[in-house]
């Protein structure tokens, strides 16, 4: 069965990538060397790559002919939601690259909102966790139709990127008005965001129980997801 699996881990790689997986990958790491941008908008590519897997391999009719081989459901599941897994974790292997080179380069700091911390990468493995249940975890119940469920999970991807940054927007705000003493201590939030953007010193220890709780959320939804995802195209019929 693994063999079966990885076979339709090749397919997925070699027909259900297109040159719009590529030109999507190339925005995802390339947004983080735009100054003061937001770092999590570059993931978010990743996601309508993901997107239009589906929506190619819906004019493709791939399901379809996937299901007519002698193979079983669920290991059709398994090898697209290990490519879509590793379109994730590449991704984010690229931009922990790319956090070592600008710290070494000494880019200016991002004003946008958060930087490649430590904590950043924690964070954006629940944004990419909420994403995977809300839009894989739902897409099979009709995957020749997964349009509104993508526009769900987006929507909702942007609104976890809005709490996740929001302790750095009141830090960035606070901090302005410290430095001018309009206050003399910066808040709880503010104090999170100062927390989750330091680049040294004794917060990346914290920083370092963000990142593993984030790993933790991150592989445990994976578990999750694919069991509900399974449940579902077990259900769907052709």
């Amino acid at each position: 069965m693994k063999s079966q699996t990885i076979n339709l881990l090749k397919k997925e790689i070699t027909l259900g990538n297109s040159a719009q997986t590529l030109i999507w990958f190339i925005c995802a790491i390339g947004m983080n060397f735009i100054p003061s941008y937001p770092v999590y908008i570059g993931p978010f590519y990743i996601t309508l790559a993901i997107m239009m897997t589906f929506a190619l391999n819906q004019s493709s009719h791939d399901i379809l002919y996937t299901v007519l081989l002698p193979v079983r459901k669920i290991d059709t599941v398994k090898a697209r939601f290990l490519y879509c897994g590793l379109l994730e974790v590449i991704v984010l292997l690229a931009s922990v690259l790319i956090a070592v080179l600008k710290h070494n380069l000494h880019f200016p700091q991002n004003k946008a909102g958060i930087d490649l911390t430590i904590a950043y990468f924690g964070l954006q493995m629940i944004v990419f966790a909420v994403f995977n249940f809300l839009f894989l975890g739902n897409v099979y119940k009709d995957p020749l139709k997964p349009g509104l469920r993508y526009l769900i999970a987006a929507i909702v991807y942007f609104i976890v990127y809005a709490i996740c940054e929001l302790p750095m927007w009141t830090y960035f705000h606070f901090s302005s008005l410290l430095a001018e003493g309009q206050i003399s201590t910066l808040p709880s939030l503010a104090q999170i965001g100062l927390m989750l953007n330091a680049t040294e010193g004794p917060l990346l220890t914290k920083q370092c129980i963000v990142l593993l709780c984030g790993l933790l959320i991150f592989a445990g939804s994976w578990a999750l997801t694919f069991r509900r995802a399974a449940r579902q195209f077990e259900k769907y019929d052709m």
